[in-house]
C-alpha cells in the first residue's frame, strides 16, 4: 500500500521532494505520488514559491534544483531598469548605456553590464549586425548603489494556501503512510487536487490577466467549488494567528516546521504549517474513522542547508497537543491581522531579522579577515582596512542617508529652505554617473567610509573589535554615530557661521 499513489492508488515512484525543492527542500520520497500526480502540483508550488521569493533571495537559499542562491527581479526607482537581487548580488539583468555622443563618424559610448559574460554577448551581437565596436579601456568593476528597492508581493490567496494544503498533504503521507490511504483524507486530497487544476490555468489563481480568459477557468472552478462542499464551501487550511500549542523553539534560525498528526480521542487528523518561524497555518484533513493511536510528528526543516543530514529534525510524541480548532469564519483572522496592522509587522519583523543575520554574516567574514591586521605594516594594515570598509559600502551609504534624513527634520525654519536641499543632495542618486551616485553623494560616502576605517583601526589597536562591535559599525547605531560625526561636520560648521 505505501509504494501507491494516495491520489490514484496506481503504483508511486516520482521522485518528490517532501518540502519543495525551490523553498530549500533537500529530501525526495518514491512512495507518495505517481509522476502525474506529482507534477499536477508544480504550479501550486511555483506559486508559493513566488510569494516567498523575497525571503529567500535575502536569506541566499538555493534550491535544490539549482548550483546557486535564489534571486528575485526588482527594478531601480532611478532607472526604471530590471534589477535582479540576491544576498550575493545587486546588479541589472541587462546592458545600460550611462552616456553617448556622436564623434567623427561614430559613436561614444560609456555603458555597464551585469557582468563579463554579458559583454561579451553584447559585443557578439554588435558583429553579428555588423557594427563595430573598439572598446577603449579595459572593463572596470564597480558597484552601483541602490536606493530603496520596493517589492510587492501576494501573499496566501486561494492557490497560496492550496500549496500550503499539499506541503502538509505530503508530509501527513510520509508520517502516516497508511491513514493517507485509508480514504479518511479523500476529501482533503480532493481538495488540493481541485486547486492543483486551477493553479494550472493561466489567471486560476486569481491574478488579473490581459488575455482572454481560458475556455478551461470556468470548468476548473465549478470543479474546485465542488471540492470546497464537503468542507461547508471554505478551504480546509487558513492563516493560523494563534500561537502554536508545541513551545519548542524551531531547531533551526529561520527554519520552516509543518506538525502532522491525529487525535485518538475524537480521530482529528490535523496539521499546522510555519515558514520562517513566522508565518503560520492550520489545516483539518478529515476525521479518522477507525481506532487510531494519538500520534504527533513535528518536522523543522532548515531553507539554508546544503545537504542532508543536518537538514531537518523530527520530534514525535504521543500527543496531541497541536491539533487544531477549525474555524467557522477561516478568513476571519486574517481580514483583522491585515486591519489591525499586526500581520504587516510579522513580514517587516522577518524581514528586520534577515537584514541582521546578513549584517552579522558580513561582520564575521570582515572579523576573519582583519585577524591578519597584526600581522601587517601600517601602511598594508591601513590598505585592508579599508578594502574591506569599502566592500561594505552600500550599507557606509545608507548609514549616512539615515543620519542626514533625521537630522533634517532638527533643522531651525529659517535655514531649512538652504540646507535641507543642501542634505538631500548630500546623498543624492544620479542614474546617469557609473555608479548611480552624484559627485557630492560620492564626496558623503568618501567621507563616511574613512570615518568607519579610522575607527575599525583605532578598535583594533585597542583590541576591542570583535564581530558584534564590527556588525555596529557597519550597520548599527555605533556606526551611525561615527559617520555622523564626519558627514554633519560641514552642516553644523554652516549653522555656527
Amino acid at each position: 500500500m505505501a509504494n501507491t499513489c494516495i491520489v490514484c492508488s496506481q503504483p508511486s515512484g516520482s521522485g518528490e521532494h517532501v518540502f519543495p525543492a525551490a523553498l530549500g527542500g533537500r529530501r525526495t520520497n518514491k512512495n507518495i505520488y505517481c509522476t502525474t500526480h506529482d507534477n499536477g502540483y508544480s504550479s501550486l508550488v511555483a506559486d508559493l514559491a513566488n510569494q516567498f521569493d523575497v525571503f529567500n533571495a535575502h536569506l541566499g537559499v538555493v534550491p535544490d534544483h539549482s548550483d546557486d542562491v535564489k534571486s528575485v527581479i526588482a527594478r531601480d526607482a532611478h532607472t526604471g531598469q530590471e534589477l535582479r537581487l540576491s544576498v550575493k548580488e545587486s546588479s541589472f539583468t541587462a546592458p545600460r548605456v550611462i552616456s553617448q555622443k556622436e564623434v567623427g563618424n561614430g559613436v561614444l559610448m560609456n555603458m555597464a553590464f551585469p557582468n563579463r559574460e554579458a559583454l561579451q554577448e553584447w559585443l557578439a551581437e554588435q558583429k553579428a549586425k555588423g557594427i563595430d565596436v573598439a572598446p577603449l579601456q579595459k572593463a572596470q568593476e564597480r558597484p552601483y548603489f541602490l536606493d530603496s528597492v520596493h517589492h510587492q508581493r501576494r501573499f496566501g490567496g486561494l492557490c497560496g494556501l492550496g500549496a500550503v494544503a499539499y506541503v502538509a498533504q505530503t508530509f501527513l503521507a510520509q508520517a502516516f503512510p497508511e491513514l493517507a490511504r485509508s480514504g479518511d483524507v479523500a476529501q482533503f486530497i480532493a481538495y488540493t487536487q481541485a486547486i492543483a487544476k486551477l493553479a494550472q490555468i493561466r489567471g486560476g489563481c486569481g491574478d488579473t490577466q490581459d488575455d482572454p480568459t481560458d475556455p478551461k477557468l470556468e470548468a476548473a472552478r465549478q470543479a474546485y467549488e465542488a471540492a470546497l462542499a464537503p468542507w461547508g464551501g471554505q478551504q480546509p487550511v487558513w492563516w493560523d494567528f494563534n500561537p502554536q500549542p508545541d513551545a519548542r523553539p524551531n531547531a533551526f534560525e529561520f527554519g520552516h516546521r509543518v506538525t502532522v498528526g491525529v487525535d485518538g480521542a475524537d480521530g482529528q487528523i490535523f496539521g499546522r504549517f510555519s515558514l520562517f518561524s513566522s508565518i503560520h497555518f492550520g489545516m483539518c484533513f478529515g476525521m479518522a474513522s477507525a481506532g487510531v493511536e494519538t500520534k504527533t510528528m513535528t518536522i523543522d526543516i532548515d531553507p539554508m542547508a546544503a545537504h542532508p543530514p543536518n537538514d531537518i529534525k523530527k520530534v514525535e510524541t504521543s500527543t496531541a497537543i497541536a491539533r487544531v480548532a477549525v474555524p467557522t469564519q477561516p478568513i476571519a483572522g486574517l481580514a483583522a491581522a491585515i486591519s489591525s496592522g499586526s500581520q504587516e509587522s510579522v513580514f517587516t519583523d522577518l524581514i528586520s531579522k534577515i537584514e541582521a543575520h546578513s549584517l552579522g554574516k558580513a561582520a564575521a567574514k570582515m572579523h576573519a579577515e582583519l585577524a591578519a591586521y597584526s600581522g601587517l605594516s601600517e601602511l598594508e594594515g591601513e590598505q585592508l582596512v579599508n578594502r574591506l570598509i569599502d566592500g561594505q559600502a552600500q550599507r557606509v551609504l545608507n548609514l549616512a542617508k539615515w543620519v542626514l534624513q533625521n537630522f533634517k527634520p532638527r533643522l531651525p525654519t529659517e535655514v531649512l529652505p538652504t540646507l535641507g536641499s543642501m542634505i538631500d543632495a548630500m546623498t543624492a542618486h544620479d542614474p546617469s554617473s557609473t555608479n548611480g551616485l552624484s559627485p557630492m553623494a560620492n564626496a558623503t560616502l568618501a567621507l563616511a567610509k574613512g570615518a568607519l576605517a579610522a575607527q575599525v583601526r583605532e578598535d583594533l589597536e585597542a583590541g576591542r573589535l570583535d564581530e558584534r562591535r564590527l556588525a555596529a559599525l557597519i550597520g548599527e547605531g555605533p556606526g551611525a554615530a561615527v559617520v555622523g560625526q564626519a558627514v554633519l561636520g560641514p552642516l553644523v560648521q554652516t549653522l555656527r557661521d
